[in-house]
Order: C-alpha cells, then structure tokens, then sequence
C-alpha cells in the first residue's frame, strides 16, 4: 500500500524551493546555528522555530547543518523557538 503525500508536505517543498533562493540571495549559504558539533555548510536543511505540528509560518526559518538541526529539534519547544529566533532577530541581511 502506497501513502500519498500530504498537504502538509506539498506546502512545506512549494515554500522551500522560494526559499533557497532569498536564502542564497543575501549570502545565507552554510549553518547559522554555530553549536559545537556544527559541521557548516554540509546536509543542511531548514529549521523551522517551531515544532513541525504549532507551525504556522512555513517562512520563518533558519538554515541548519544535520548536526545543529538536530540539537535544536531535541530541546523543549520554549527553548527550541527562542535560539532560532534569536538567530533571526540578529541577521544583518534578511532573506
């Protein structure tokens, strides 16, 4: 049995093909984050500042190498949020 995608996904890769672009626009090109483990400009992806089911801006992300992504995904929501959007509050150049 085959599972379709969902409208959950659809929106989220709609939304993440416009943001590679701002992204790479205003020079945002390797891991924002900085945590020890980092491993800068490989496996990124993006982090949202919210956990995936209280997401409700698809736009306000960070970008994350596979390393830091999941540090942050591993603390509590509170915690999760303020990082990311500290990160984001301090950016010279916004995508």
């Amino acid at each position: 049995m085959q599972i379709g995608i969902g409208r959950k996904t659809k929106d989220w890769a709609r939304v993440r093909r416009g943001l590679v672009p701002r992204f790479e626009r205003v020079g945002i090109t390797s891991c924002e984050i900085h945590f020890p483990q980092c491993w800068r400009n490989d496996c990124l992806s993006f982090a949202h500042t919210k956990k995936r089911r209280f997401v409700t801006d698809l736009t306000r992300v960070v970008l994350a190498c596979a390393a830091c992504h999941t540090a942050v995904e591993g603390m509590s929501h509170e915690e999760m949020e303020r990082v990311l959007e500290k990160i984001i509050s301090e950016r010279t150049m916004q995508p």
